[in-house]
C-alpha cells in the first residue's frame, strides 16, 4: 500500500468523520488544557505529520509544506529548491527521527533525506543495490537504536538500516516475508526480536534465527490479503504491544502469550476507527494512559480501565480539545506531549495543569452566579466544608471533597436564606463564622458550640454599621471595615466598638467614612486606603492602636499614590510590607521605618500591568492577585510575576475573581462562576529554568554558515555590523512570557530588558564587545546559564594602525623629500658660492692687485702723471670692497659667530687709530645659528655704517658693541659716548636711510637714540 495513497485516504475519512454524528465519550479522566500553534504564533502550516524533539532542545516538525523548527519563540522553515543541491528534495514529510549524530533522517516522499541542522543542509539518500529495480527509497517508519547506532527503516524496497556515523543503506533480508514491503511500525524489544506491522498482518522477525512468524488481528478476513490494517505501534514494558488499526480500533497485543484484545472507541459501521499513531505519556502519574491519534480526533487510552477519554473539538481554538485527526506525537520529560493533527501543531504541557475545578451544584433557581467570600470550617485533614457567598444572593455551605452542598444548621439557616444580601463572612481564629448581610447586619455564629452570636452595638445613631470586610490582627482582635468607619469586636463584651480615632479624624477632615479597604500588618498596625469628599484620588493612612497615632500618605507627597489611580486592595505582605492593588498595577510599602517607601509595580518587562484587585498571602510568602484575566501570583523574592489566565491555564473565566488561601493544606482556591478552582501549591508543577542559547543570527553582508555558542568569538569587518540576534531559553511553557535582558561592555554596566527574545544592533562601530544575555521563564526561574558572546568588529582600513603608519610614513618621507631637496639645492648654492669667491679671490684679486703695483709705481716717477695714483687708490678701495663681497658669498661665513667676529674687527680697525676704545659684550653664540647671505649682508652692513659714523662724526672716547639671546631674539647693540647729533637738523644722508632699509630686510626692530651723551642703536632679530 503505497504511502501518498495512504494519506488521500486520511484526508478522506477525517472529512467524512467531519459530517458524521459525534459519539460522546464514556468520560474525562481529567480536564486538560492545550495549546495551539497555527498562523497566530507563526506555524503556517495547516498540517503537522511528524514531530522529533531534538537532542539540542529544539523541536523539530516535519509537514506538507517543509521541516519547521520550533525555539519556543519563532518557527524557523527549511524548504526544497530545485535549483540547490543541499536542499530537501521534498516538502511532504511525513516521518522524521534523530540519530546520535544530531542528524535528522526524513521521509521527504519520494526521497530518504538526512538533514544536518548545524548547517542546514539536506542531503539526498538512494538505495543501490542488485536486486532493486529502483533507486529512490520511499520511508514509512523509522526506529532507531542508540545503543548500536542503527537507524532501521521500514520502506518499499524492505527493511533497510544504516548503522554508524557513515550513510550506507543495506537491506535486511528476511525469509518468509518476500515481496512484503512497506513496513508502518518496527518496534524492537528486549531480546532483539523485531515486531513489524502492515496492512498484511503483525510479523515476529527473529534475526539471530531468521525465523519469522505472522499474527494477524481478530475478525481478520482471511479472502482478502491485507485486511490487517495496522498502521501505528507501541511496545510497554509488561511486553504489551499497542497496535493501532486503520478502522478497527486499538488492539493489544501479548508478545508472551501471543493474544489479541481488539478496543474501538466507536461503532465501526458509523464511524472509521482508525488509529494512526500509538504513544505512552511521560507525564508522571499517567503511566496508565495510551495517547492515540484516530481518524475521529485525538484520545486517551486507559489500559487499567480499557476506556477511551475524548479530546477532540470542532473549535480551533478550544483550549480543552484538539481539533483534526491525529497523526503523530513526541512525548517529551520536560514540556509535556507534543502533538501533531490535521489542524496543525499542539502541545499537552503538564506545567499548566496546575489548576483543578471543583464544580459547585446547588439548588434549582441558583444560576449565574460568581463564589465569593471563601472560607473553611477547620475540621477535617483535608479542606472540605467550605462556606461562600453568592452577591445579592445568599450563604452557602459545601463539601468539595465529596462534591455535595451541605445542610446549613437550622439556627443560622435564615442568615443565611436567599435574599439576605450578603456582605462578606469570615471565620476566625477561634472558629467562629462571622457573617454580614444587609437585612441583618453582624452576626457570628460558633462553629464548635453551635451557637448564635449577636454582638451589640451602642452608638448615636443605633443602626449596626454595614460591614464590608473583616480581618483578624496577630492579637486576635476582630477589625470591622464598614462604609460608616472603622469598628473593633469587643469580645468580653460581645460589643461593636467605633474606632473614634479614625472615624472622627476622618470626620474632621471631610473624609469618606467608607473604610473597606484595609489591613493589619505584622506588628499590629492597621493600614487603609481613604479618599477625600471633594478631591480625587485616594491617601493611605496607617493607625497605631497602641499609641493611638494616625499617618497620612497622600500622593502629593508620593507620586507612586498618584499613579495607582484606584486602589482595590490593601493586605499584609510578610514582615514590615505592605501590598496595595489597583486599577493600573500595584505597589508594595517597606514599613520597616517610619518612613516608609513606596515600591510601584505598574509594568513589568517593559509591558504595563492591568487590574489587580482581592490579595491573599500564601505560607512562603506569595502574593496572590486576581486580575481581569485570571489570577497572578508575586515572588517576593525576585519580584518575578507568573499568570494564570484561562488563555494558558484551566482556570475560570471570571474576571478579578475572589481569592483564598488555606494554610492547612497550603492551597489556594479561587472562586468562579458555579465552581471553584484550586492550586495545590505543594503539587504544582513549574518549568525548568531551561538553557539559554542563541537560536538565530543574521549579520549584514555576512553568510552565517553556524551558529554561534556561549563564549565564542566572531570576527565582523566594518560593514558587517548591523546584527540580529535571537535567543531562547528553550523553554515552552508560557514562552511568550519569557523574559530576557542583556549588557553590552563591562561588568558595571546595567541590564536592559529585551522585547521580546530579538536583540538588533544596527550600524555598531568597531570595536570589541562582550555581549551577555541572561532568561527568566514565566515562573520566574532564571536560566542556568548566562549566553555571552565575543563580537570582534574590525576597523576599516583607513582607521588601522598599518594604515595609519602608513600615511605618517608617506607624509615623514614627503617632508624629508622636500627638507633633502632643499639641503641638496642649499649644497649646490654653497658650492656655487664658494667657487664664486674662490674665483673672485683669485681671479679678480690677483688682476685688481697687479692694476694697483703698476699704477703705484708708474706713480712714484718724477713726470708721472697723477691719472697713476688716482687709479691706484681706486684699485684700492675696489679691493677693499672685493674682498667684503668674497666674503659675503663664501659660505663658510654663514654662521652668526663670523658675522659678529667680523663685526669686531671692522671695529677695531677703524675705531682705535682714531683713539676710541672699543669695548665688547657678547655671549657665546651656538655655532647652528646662521644667516643666509642677504640676511647676513644687511646685518654687518648696518652696524659697519653705524661704525663709520662713530669715526666720523661722534667725537668719542669709547664705544660699545654687544650681542644677547634673550626670548628667543637676537638683540645687538652699538653706542658711543660722542656728542650725538639732531637728526632733524641735519640733512639726512643715505647712511641711515640704508640701515633703516636692511632692517626692513631682516623684518627686524631697528631704534636710533642720540643726545648730547652720544648715540645709541639696537637691532632685534
Amino acid at each position: 500500500m503505497q504511502n501518498k495513497c495512504l494519506h488521500i485516504l486520511i484526508i478522506y475519512c477525517v472529512t467524512f468523520a467531519l459530517f458524521c454524528q459525534k459519539i460522546k465519550s464514556q468520560g474525562y479522566q481529567k480536564s486538560i488544557i492545550f495549546d495551539h500553534y497555527g498562523p497566530a504564533q507563526g506555524f503556517q502550516s495547516s498540517q503537522a505529520l511528524s514531530i522529533a524533539k531534538a537532542l539540542n532542545g529544539f523541536v523539530w516538525i516535519g509537514t506538507e509544506q517543509g521541516l519547521v523548527r520550533y525555539d519556543g519563540h519563532q518557527f524557523k522553515s527549511y524548504r526544497a529548491d530545485p535549483l540547490k543541491p543541499d536542499a530537501l528534495s521534498s516538502n511532504y514529510i511525513s516521518q522524521m527521527a534523530e540519530d546520535k549524530h544530531g542528524r535528522l533522517w526524513l521521509a521527504t516522499l519520494p526521497y530518504l533525506n538526512i538533514f544536518d541542522p548545524k548547517s542546514s543542509k539536506a542531503q539526498k539518500v538512494d538505495f543501490k543495490h542488485s536486486d532493486s529495480l529502483q533507486e529512490e527509497v520511499k520511508v514509512y517508519a523509522f526506529k532507531y537504536i542508540e545503543k548500536n547506532d542503527v537507524m532501521w527503516m521500514g520502506t518499499n524496497q524492505g527493511l533497510l538500516y544504516s548503522q554508524g556515523k557513515d550513510v550506507k543503506l543495506n537491506k535486511e533480508y528476511i525469509s518468509g516475508l518476500e515481496g512484503i514491503d512497506d513496513f508502518n511500525a518496527i518496534q524492537i524489544d528486549d531480546q532483539g526480536i523485531f515486531w513489524l506491522s502492515n496492512t498484511y498482518g503483525l510479523h515476529r522477525y527473529d534475526p539471530i534465527s531468521c525465523q519469522v512468524k505472522t499474527f494477524h488481528r481478530p475478525g481478520e478476513n482471511a479472502e482478502l490479503h491485507d485486511d490487517d490494517g495496522f498502521m501505528s505501534s507501541y511496545l510497554d514494558d509488561l511486553g504489551l504491544l499497542w497496535l493501532g488499526t486503520w478502522g478497527y480500533g486499538l488492539i493489544r497485543f501479548d508478545t508472551h502469550t501471543y493474544e489479541s484484545t481488539p478496543f474501538t472507541f466507536a461503532d465501526p459501521k458509523k464511524i472509521n476507527n482508525g488509529v494512526m499513531a500509538v504513544s505512552a505519556s511521560f507525564i508522571p502519574g499517567e503511566e496508565d494512559l495510551l495517547w492515540l491519534g484516530t481518524t475521529d480526533g485525538i484520545k486517551t487510552f486507559s489500559k487499567k480501565n480499557e476506556i477511551f477519554y475524548s479530546y477532540s473539538t470542532e473549535d480551533l481554538i478550544d483550549i480543552h480539545g484538539v481539533a483534526g485527526a491525529g497523526f503523530c506525537f513526541q512525548p517529551t520529560p520536560s514540556e509535556g506531549m507534543w502533538i501533531g493533527s490535521y489542524k496543525g501543531l499542539h502541545r499537552y504541557d503538564a506545567n499548566k495543569q496546575n489548576i483543578k475545578e471543583v464544580p459547585i451544584r446547588l439548588a434549582k433557581g441558583v444560576k449565574d452566579w460568581r463564589i465569593s467570600d471563601l472560607c473553611f470550617e477547620s475540621s477535617g485533614i483535608k479542606d472540605s466544608i467550605v462556606w461562600f457567598t453568592i452577591p445579592y444572593v445568599g450563604i452557602f455551605r459545601f463539601d468539595i471533597v465529596n462534591n455535595k452542598s451541605m445542610e446549613i444548621p437550622n439556627e443560622l439557616k435564615k442568615y443565611c436564606a436567599q435574599g439576605i444580601d450578603p456582605y462578606t463572612i469570615f471565620i476566625d481564629s477561634q472558629e467562629v463564622l462571622w457573617l454580614s448581610t444587609i437585612k441583618y447586619g453582624l452576626i457570628g455564629y460558633d462553629l464548635k458550640k453551635h451557637s448564635i452570636i449577636i454582638p451589640k452595638y451602642e452608638g448615636i445613631n443605633k443602626e449596626k454599621p454595614k460591614v464590608i470586610k473583616i480581618v483578624e490582627d496577630r492579637d486576635g482582635h476582630i477589625w470591622l471595615g464598614s462604609l460608616n468607619g472603622l469598628y473593633l469586636y469587643n469580645k468580653a463584651e460581645n460589643l461593636i466598638d467605633p474606632v473614634k480615632e479614625i472615624n472622627t479624624y476622618f470626620e474632621k477632615n471631610n473624609i469618606l467614612p467608607y473604610v473597606t479597604k484595609f489591613a493589619s500588618d505584622s506588628k499590629g498596625k492597621i493600614w487603609m486606603a481613604a479618599r477625600f469628599a471633594n478631591k480625587e484620588g485616594e491617601t493611605i493612612y496607617s493607625f497605631n492602636p497602641l499609641n493611638k497615632k494616625m499617618v497620612s500618605y497622600s500622593s502629593v507627597d508620593y507620586k507612586q499614590l498618584k499613579v495607582l489611580s484606584k486602589i482595590e486592595g490593601i493586605e499584609s505582605f510578610g514582615t514590615n510590607r505592605i501590598l496595595i492593588t489597583a486599577a493600573s498595577g500595584f505597589c508594595t510599602v517597606n514599613t520597616k521605618s517610619d518612613s516608609v517607601s513606596f515600591t510601584m509595580f505598574d509594568t513589568y518587562n517593559d509591558k504595563p500591568l492591568g487590574t489587580y484587585k482581592k490579595v491573599v498571602i500564601d505560607g512562603n510568602g506569595q502574593a496572590w492577585m486576581g486580575t481581569d484575566f485570571g489570577i497572578t501570583c508575586l515572588n517576593p523574592t525576585n519580584h518575578s510575576l507568573t499568570n494564570y489566565t484561562y488563555y494558558n491555564s484551566s482556570i475560570g473565566n471570571l474576571p478579578r475573581p475572589d481569592i483564598a488561601f488555606s494554610k492547612k493544606s497550603n492551597t489556594i482556591y479561587i472562586g468562579q462562576d458555579q465552581a471553584i478552582n484550586v492550586i495545590e501549591l505543594n503539587k504544582i508543577k513549574t518549568a525548568d529554568a531551561g538553557k539559554l542559547i542563541l537560536s538565530n543570527l543574521t549579520i549584514s553582508n555576512y553568510t552565517v554558515t553556524s551558529m554561534p555558542i556561549s563564549g565564542d568569538i566572531i570576527h565582523l569587518s566594518h560593514h558587517q555590523n548591523t546584527l540580529t540576534l535571537e535567543f531562547t531559553n528553550l523553554n515552552y511553557t508560557n514562552s511568550q512570557e519569557n523574559r530576557y535582558r542583556y549588557k553590552i561592555g563591562t561588568e558595571s554596566d546595567v541590564w536592559i530588558n529585551m522585547d521580546g527574545n530579538k536583540l538588533i544592533f544596527d550600524n555598531i562601530g568597531y570595536g570589541n564587545y562582550t555581549l551577555k544575555v541572561e532568561a527568566e521563564n514565566s515562573f520566574g526561574l532564571k536560566s542556568a546559564n548566562k549566553f555571552v558572546l565575543f563580537i570582534n568588529i574590525a576597523p576599516p582600513f583607513w582607521r588601522t594602525w598599518w594604515f595609519n603608519g602608513l600615511i605618517i610614513g608617506i607624509i615623514s618621507f614627503f617632508i624629508y623629500s622636500i627638507f633633502k631637496y632643499r639641503d641638496i639645492q642649499r649644497q649646490k648654492l654653497d658650492k656655487l658660492r664658494h667657487t664664486l669667491a674662490r674665483d673672485l679671490h683669485d681671479d679678480m684679486g690677483s688682476t685688481l692687485s697687479h692694476i694697483r703695483m703698476m699704477s703705484e709705481r708708474e706713480a712714484m716717477r718724477k713726470e708721472a702723471n697723477q691719472s697713476f695714483k688716482t687709479i691706484a687708490d681706486k684699485t684700492a678701495e675696489i679691493m677693499i670692497s672685493m674682498t667684503e663681497i668674497i666674503w659675503s658669498i663664501s659660505p663658510k661665513n654663514d654662521s652668526l659667530n663670523h658675522i659678529v667676529g667680523k663685526i669686531q674687527e671692522f671695529a677695531i680697525d677703524t675705531l682705535e687709530p682714531m683713539d676710541i676704545i672699543v669695548h665688547f659684550d657678547i655671549i657665546d653664540i651656538p655655532h647652528h645659528i646662521k644667516l643666509n647671505p642677504e640676511d647676513r649682508r644687511h646685518f654687518y652692513l648696518i652696524f659697519k655704517e653705524a661704525i663709520n659714523n662713530t669715526a666720523k662724526y661722534s667725537k668719542a672716547d669709547n664705544a660699545y658693541f654687544s650681542f644677547k639671546i634673550e626670548n628667543r631674539k637676537m638683540i645687538t647693540t652699538f653706542r658711543d659716548d660722542g656728542h650725538g647729533f639732531d637728526p632733524m637738523m641735519i640733512k639726512r644722508g643715505n647712511g641711515l636711510k640704508n640701515m633703516e632699509n636692511r632692517a626692513l630686510a631682516l623684518h627686524a626692530e631697528l631704534n636710533i637714540k642720540t643726545d648730547e651723551n652720544g648715540t645709541y642703536i639696537s637691532l632685534h632679530l
